[in-house]
């Protein structure tokens, strides 16, 4: 009998524990993407009152851009495309924030940069999304908009959904969500592979 029946070890050694995988390093936030990140967490570390004049300035001068090339870029879709009304609701919103006064105080100053600042990050994120897009299973090219930060997320055509595309879905959204574009982009590549040859297979069949 081993000296550990009930786990059946016997004896001679410890089992070898792999060390763990180091995680990928977050990508380094661009220009745009530290203005909105100081918006959105203001509170955590209140802006000087200069500091705040600038980051309401930097957020009104990209929201009025940006908003305006993101509703370029759909424009041409046909109306009740979904990509096309999340684009636009996302440029309504960020537009009517651009609407908000600050008040007379420093506290109305800060609440306004955090508004400002979630409707250019909501800009941000569309932008993302648009960046590479397929509709109805027919791939576009990626759209040139200022101050993206990588890919964003390919909309599936109902025909094309499976368990397959499910799943490399979810990792690639995992990674988006680690800013981890260089595993965002393997796994899209993975994804675009899936279809081409299985979903082709399965066609022919």
């Amino acid at each position: 009998m081993p000296p550990y029946p009930l786990t059946g070890n016997a004896g001679g050694g410890l089992t070898r524990v792999p060390p763990p995988r180091p995680r990928p390093r977050p990508r380094p936030r661009t220009g745009i993407e530290e203005v909105i990140h100081e918006a959105v967490t203001v509170e955590r570390c209140l802006p000087t009152p200069a500091r705040a004049d600038a980051l309401s300035e930097q957020l009104l001068a990209y929201i009025r851009a940006t908003a305006t090339a993101v509703e370029a870029a759909v424009s041409g879709r046909p109306a009740g495309d979904p990509v096309r009304e999340d684009a636009l609701t996302v440029v309504g919103e960020a537009r009517a924030r651009l609407g908000l006064t600050a008040g007379d105080g420093y506290v109305s100053a800060v609440i306004r940069i955090r508004s400002l600042g979630r409707g250019a990050e909501a800009l941000l994120e569309q932008q993302q999304l648009l960046q590479l897009t397929t509709v109805q299973g027919q791939a576009q090219a990626p759209v040139p908009l200022p101050h993206s930060a990588g890919p964003g997320v390919i909309v599936l055509a109902p025909a094309e959904i499976c368990t397959t595309c499910l799943d490399l879905v979810e990792k690639r959204h995992d990674s988006q969500a680690r800013n981890d574009w260089t595993a965002a982009h393997e796994t899209n590549a993975r994804l675009e592979a899936h279809r081409r040859t299985d979903h082709a297979r399965q066609a022919g069949n």
